[in-house]
This record gives structure tokens, C-alpha cells and sequence, in this order.
């Protein structure tokens, strides 16, 4: 087989093959997981105790979402970083 017709193959086949792209960079507007730490870790730490009164959990939990709006945090990060904040019998919930 000539050299020629190898190249001229090799040109079809490379034109048959659909276009690869790079995967794309991440939006700098989506909040990286460490950033929401570092600004979680910044903010008054809001800790739950447990107790058999529900408004004291229900004012937790309004202000847990009001801080979860403030750091546009993503929904996947708020179990963890909300957990991270029980102490004593909230801890075994």
C-alpha cells in the first residue's frame, strides 16, 4: 500500500470521527465545596443541643436555612453541615 493512500485514509477516517471537546471548566458563579466551609466555618456557629422543646429546633432550622441561603450553599453540603452542628442528645437523632 502506498504511502499516499494511507495519509488519504487517514484523512477520511479523521473526518468521519465526530469533534472531541474538553470537558468544560466549572461556572465561577457555583460555590466550591471548600468555600462553603470556609465561609461556614467563619459565621457564628449555630449548635443544637436536642431537648423535647420543637420551637427551640424550629428557630435552629429557620436560622440553619436562612444561612444555607446566604451562602448559596448546595443541597448535597447542608445534611453534613448541619449535622456537624448537634451536640449532646441531638447526636444520636
Amino acid at each position: 500500500m502506498e504511502l499516499s493512500s494511507i495519509i488519504g485514509m487517514d484523512v477520511y477516517l479523521c473526518k468521519q470521527m465526530p469533534p472531541t471537546r474538553a470537558p468544560s471548566p466549572p461556572s465561577p458563579l457555583e460555590p466550591i465545596a471548600m468555600d462553603i466551609v470556609y465561609k461556614y466555618n467563619k459565621l457564628k456557629s449555630l449548635k443544637f443541643k436536642g431537648g423535647p422543646n420543637p420551637l427551640l429546633y424550629e428557630e435552629w432550622l429557620r436560622k440553619m436555612q436562612n444561612l444555607f441561603a446566604m451562602l448559596e450553599c448546595l443541597e448535597h453540603f447542608k445534611v453534613q453541615l448541619a449535622t456537624y452542628q448537634f451536640e449532646k442528645e441531638a447526636e444520636y437523632w
